[in-house]
């Protein structure tokens, strides 16, 4: 009878012990899809800010729910890879923003300005970290910035390379959504 015990222990431990295997297996071949939006704004003095450009606070909602901000690239390259930093990890893509060079120009009697960039992205899942690590995915962006130039003496405005845009009134929106597929 002893013998008979630890036989059916054994056998007991094996059939969880495979079970187990089995159930393991299937959870971490599961993925998530979903929309993945980012949507974030800024205005006044933290619109018209920032020596690369503004950052935009994030609010991440879809596969994963969090937090990141946007900075606009230090250059005018229409090919950059952007990280997105969150508690939850990194998100890299790899974005193409054509009209990336473009400046505002300002309106010459009201002195607004106005930019929109339009950008397509893709996840790159091999840099990405934590709940987007072996992410994939794609989608558009949209960055918008308006804001008053600053006015001369003269009444005209100052389009100069080093004309810092007014506060009042600056708004900048950073908007970007496409499918995203993550691995629990």
């Amino acid at each position: 009878m002893s013998k008979i015990l630890p036989a059916a222990v054994l056998t007991a431990f094996a059939v969880s012990a495979v079970t187990g295997c089995s159930s393991s297996s299937t959870t971490a071949t599961a993925t998530i899809t979903g929309t993945e939006a980012m949507r974030g704004q800024a205005t006044g003095a933290a619109a018209v800010s920032g020596q690369n450009g503004p950052t935009v606070p994030l609010t991440l909602t879809g596969p994963v729910n969090t937090t990141s901000s946007f900075t606009p690239p230090n250059s005018n390259a229409t090919h950059v890879t952007v990280t997105f930093k969150t508690p939850a990890g990194n998100m890299v893509v790899n974005a193409v923003a054509p009209d990336a060079g473009q400046n505002p120009v300002p309106n010459a009697t009201t002195c607004l300005m106005t930019q929109t960039n339009d950008a397509t992205y893709v996840v790159v899942p091999a840099k990405s970290t934590g709940k987007f690590a072996g992410a994939t995915g794609s989608g558009k962006a949209t960055f918008y910035f308006t804001a008053f130039a600053p006015k001369l003496a003269d009444g005209k405005c100052d389009t100069s390379d080093n004309a810092q845009p007014v506060a009042k009134g600056a708004v900048v929106t950073f908007t970007a959504t496409g499918p995203l597929t993550i691995k629990p």
